[in-house]
């Protein structure tokens, strides 16, 4: 799967727009538009757009089709519109995809897929007047192949959504498997944070470096579902073999070595849950030294020494 990630945020000094909502009359909001280059053809479009859990304002997600190669702060005055959403995707995003909810229109395809000599304006904007600015959101798009890239529309520069500064990974401590899970997904995380009587969050654990060498692998025990995280090429060969993973795919970055300003991520096999059952083979992994130090000392815990390396949270 190919996918690109933006985190922004709406301001005063975006795109003045009227409301999307029909029965707002003269209302005005803001919108920010990005340029969405898709390398192949027949691919279909997913696009989710996420809003900060600690505000108000109702996502929008509208889609227009410009000829390849078009430019301009108004690059999607006056263009086809093919897709908009408030909030198929459910409480706090909307969603362009398959869902019932997405509004397609001058013939785009259900779901909306990439056709040749065209690009794409995504349009993030909120479905009635701003009360209040700033309003964060997070914007992700994914393929199923090829790749996907998020441009300016003035410079046609493709947006840097990791930069040097990375994607924070959220941890989380699944209370029902027994395990942590890892994820810079907007989807995975708002799942986690909206069902706090399973998943407790445990904040930010390291960061993806966006120019990191070693894409990490992430695998489903169905045994215990738990999950194992690797960058190492043998052991991804080697935890395919192993009937109860489920192999989810790159999930982030990480460095193969310890590049500067780089941090150690520690990896531990629990043992204990192996006792329980020798197919549930659960890993914790952490990038503080103190948590590292308090785990070695646990005879229910075996030091696998450092899984990958990272950049340190904010």
């Amino acid at each position: 799967m190919a996918s690109v990630q933006v985190t922004n945020q709406l301001t005063t000094t975006d795109k003045d727009i009227p409301t999307p909502n029909p029965n707002d009359g003269s209302a005005r909001t803001r919108a920010k538009d990005y340029l969405l280059d898709v390398g192949l053809v027949n691919q279909p479009i997913s696009i989710d757009l996420f809003k900060d859990l600690s505000t108000s304002f109702d996502p929008y997600l509208q889609v227009f089709q410009v000829p390849k190669g078009s430019r301009g702060a108004n690059v999607a005055d006056g263009a086809l519109l093919l897709a908009e959403d408030d909030d198929s995707g459910g409480f706090p995003n909307a969603k362009i995809a398959s869902s019932p909810g997405t509004k397609y229109s001058n013939g785009a395809s259900f779901p909306l897929t990439s056709v040749p000599g065209v690009d794409y304006v995504v349009r993030v904007t909120s479905y009635n007047t701003l009360t209040q600015v700033p309003q964060p959101f997070t914007l992700q798009v994914s393929t199923p192949s090829g790749s996907v890239t998020l441009k300016d529309p003035i410079t046609g520069a493709p947006v840097n959504p990791e930069g040097s500064s990375g994607v924070p990974v959220a941890r989380f401590f699944d209370k029902t498997a027994g395990g942590h899970f890892y994820t810079t997904d907007p989807i995975e995380k708002s799942d986690r944070l909206t069902n706090p009587s399973r998943f407790q969050s445990e904040g930010d654990e390291f960061v993806a470096p966006g120019d990191g060498n070693a894409k990490v692998e992430r695998f489903l025990n169905t045994a215990s579902g738990t999950y194992f995280f690797t960058n190492k090429p043998g052991e991804i060969q080697f935890v395919r073999t192993l009937p109860q993973f489920r192999d989810q795919g790159e999930v982030f970055n990480s460095y193969s070595t310890a590049v500067p300003g780089a941090i150690p991520v520690y990896r531990f096999t629990n043992l204990a849950r192996e006792r329980e059952n020798s197919l549930n083979i659960t890993h914790f992994f952490t990038a503080s030294d103190e948590q590292r130090r308090a785990v070695q000392g646990r005879s229910d815990f075996r030091d696998e020494g450092v899984a990958f390396y990272a950049l340190p949270p904010a």
